[in-house]
């Protein structure tokens, strides 16, 4: 697969996370959903968001970052590592709001919920542009990069865990 094919179904991924971001938003702007439908579609957005990001990311760890890293650029290869050094940092940040914020934690504390999901999506949205409008662009301009990487195993450890945190 071509670098510019996997980088449009990155994007195409950041459109999706954005959506939900969106709709995840909206449900935290309110009162907490005391019926259980309204529970029901939250907790929907919640899983769905949640599924989507551990997908988008891993993609990124075992697709993306190691093609970037094997690009033979150098400036490339340093914009790589410093979004990998990040990566981790956001891993471990979701992975810490996942295990804080179960479905208990979020009735007796929706305030809090709604504040820390505030800061989720905030950091989410600057990483995607950041990706969007300056990572994606600048190795698109590498004529060597190429999707299928260049790590030994084809995986670059950013931290982000095997198996999805619980929202």
């Amino acid at each position: 697969m071509t670098m510019r094919v996997e980088i449009e179904r990155l994007r195409n991924e950041h459109r999706r996370l954005l959506t939900l971001a969106g709709h995840l938003g909206r449900h935290i702007a309110g009162e907490f959903p005391r019926d259980a439908k309204a529970r029901e579609d939250f907790n929907a957005v919640r899983t769905r968001f949640r599924t989507e990001l551990i997908a988008h990311l891993k993609r990124e760890d075992w697709v993306l970052y190691p093609s970037l890293l094997a690009s033979g650029d150098r400036q490339l290869t340093d914009t790589a590592q410093i979004f990998i050094d990040e990566m981790g940092h956001i891993a471990d940040a979701f992975g810490d709001y996942s295990r804080r914020w179960l479905p208990d934690a979020i009735a007796a504390d929706w305030p809090d919920y709604c504040a820390a999901t505030k800061a989720i999506l905030t950091a989410l949205a600057a990483r995607i542009e950041r990706e969007d409008m300056g990572l994606y662009p600048q190795a698109l301009s590498v004529d060597a990069v190429d999707a299928r990487g260049g790590h030994p195993g084809g995986h670059v450890p950013t931290g982000i865990p095997a198996q999805p945190p619980a929202v």
